[in-house]
């Protein structure tokens, strides 16, 4: 504050010390808050983000399970899980995955739409890290008789 503030003028010692704690309470409050996330951060590492199925017949079962580790200190928490469009359902882990531990989220594909097809999943979480974008592409032909 600049001495020629007039509201700070007005204010009695009483106020401003009061001010002046709330702020130093806050700022420890926020210290707190970064040294806990850092004390246990959590990191989902995925094996793989991408996934090509190739050519597939209409018909044919187009599920790929994302499996991944979490890297981090903290219970890792899938909060939502997103497609890019209908015709991809997911499935994932809805428990906490403590560190160091395993977990999946696995993708199936409308295979009764023909044609080329690249769809995004977006993984929602507590994790550093997060969202973390998977994709699934491939082709899918007319099944034969």
């Amino acid at each position: 504050m600049f001495p020629s503030d007039c509201a700070a003028q007005k204010k009695s010692k009483k106020e401003l010390k009061a001010e002046a704690k709330a702020a130093a309470d806050s700022i420890a409050a926020l210290n707190a808050l970064v040294d806990a996330k850092l004390d246990n951060s959590v990191e989902m590492t995925f094996k793989y983000t991408d996934h090509n199925f190739g050519t597939m017949e209409q018909g044919s079962d187009v599920s790929f399970n994302f499996e991944f580790v979490n890297t981090g200190k903290g219970d890792l928490i899938i909060n939502n899980v997103a497609t890019s469009c209908g015709c991809t359902t997911p499935e994932w882990t809805h428990q906490p995955v403590p560190s160091k531990t395993r977990g999946a989220v696995k993708v199936k594909y409308d295979s009764n739409r023909i044609g080329n097809f690249s769809k995004t999943i977006t993984v929602y979480s507590n994790a550093s890290n997060s969202p973390v974008v998977l994709t699934i592409r491939g082709n899918i032909t007319v099944k034969q008789n």
